[in-house]
């Protein structure tokens, strides 16, 4: 059991997406001593009433402790946010981001800063990030390392490359995305039904394997058609090829540490298995960890 002063309000940390706002109030040693996740995503707040909203979440937190200081990072951080916080190129470690820390103008809080985004450039074509910066220092001060390959699967999943605590470079894919538009907007979707056991997911990712991803997928309409995959089956299977054609970009070597939430990192895990590559998971709620690293080396808290 944490001692007293683990239970000493250190910290607010914001993750604040275009679909969700989710605030942890943080004790010594990132402990969580108190949590709110709303469905106030930066598209839903009006007249850009960013502080106004920030401000009625934690109220009841600032009532009871007086101001504390936060950091905030993700798509509030974008240009259809609050206020658009410039992206640090890589290599890119704490001190990068420390110095490019923007400040936010909250009353009732301490020290406010908005997180950067982080750019890159990978087979010449530029690469940005939001939010994930800080799940993977995050991660690091989990696994208490500062190097390895990292994969941050969601809509837009991330490869990420470590060392020396620095992010070197990524590659993104649009594989969750991808996936939501060809279910709900094409014929591929209208075929499909119910809930799988399984064996179709792991059935795509071998199919993904060796085969051009955009034929691939036709097979999940004309399987279908042919009565050769359940039409229960059918989801996973469209699942299985994508995640399959994604994995299979990373060279295989050491492992891979998936982070993310639980449910969709345990579909990440089962087809790094069919692929023979090995992994290890953080959970997503790792950020905290980041956005502590970021207040303690910026000042915002003791170290």
């Amino acid at each position: 059991m944490p001692g007293r002063r683990h239970l000493v309000p250190l910290l607010i940390a914001v993750d604040w997406g275009t679909s969700s706002l989710r605030a942890y109030l943080l004790g010594r040693g990132g402990a969580v001593l108190e949590r709110q996740e709303l469905p106030q995503g930066i598209l839903t707040v009006g007249d850009r009433r960013f502080a106004e909203t920030l401000g009625s979440a934690c109220r009841p937190w600032l009532d009871r402790h007086g101001p504390l200081p936060a950091v905030l990072s993700g798509m509030i951080g974008s240009r259809q946010g609050w206020i658009e916080a410039p992206y640090v190129p890589c290599p890119a470690g704490l001190d990068e981001l420390c110095r490019n820390l923007v400040t936010l103008p909250l009353a009732g809080f301490g020290q406010a800063r908005l997180v950067p985004g982080v750019s890159a450039r990978q087979d010449g074509v530029p690469e940005v990030m939001r939010g994930e910066e800080c799940q993977i220092v995050g991660a690091l001060a989990a696994l208490g390392r500062d190097q390895g390959r990292l994969v941050l699967p969601g809509t837009h999943s991330k490869h990420v490359e470590v060392g020396a605590g620095r992010i070197l470079g990524f590659r993104t894919f649009m594989t969750g995305e991808a996936f939501a538009a060809l279910r709900q907007h094409t014929i591929l979707g209208r075929m499909m039904a119910g809930e799988g056991t399984g064996a179709g997911f792991d059935r795509g990712v071998v199919e993904s394997r060796g085969r051009p991803l955009l034929h691939a997928i036709f097979g999940a309409r004309t399987l279908r058609l042919m009565d050769e995959l359940p039409e229960a089956e059918a989801a996973d299977y469209l699942s299985g090829l994508l995640i399959g054609s994604e994995l299979a970009a990373l060279d295989h070597g050491e492992p891979v540490v998936l982070v993310g939430a639980d449910a969709l990192v345990a579909r990440y895990r089962r087809a790094a298995a069919g692929l023979g590559i090995a992994t290890e998971t953080v959970p997503a709620d790792c950020i905290r960890l980041g956005h502590l690293a970021i207040a303690r080396r910026a000042g915002l808290v003791a170290a």
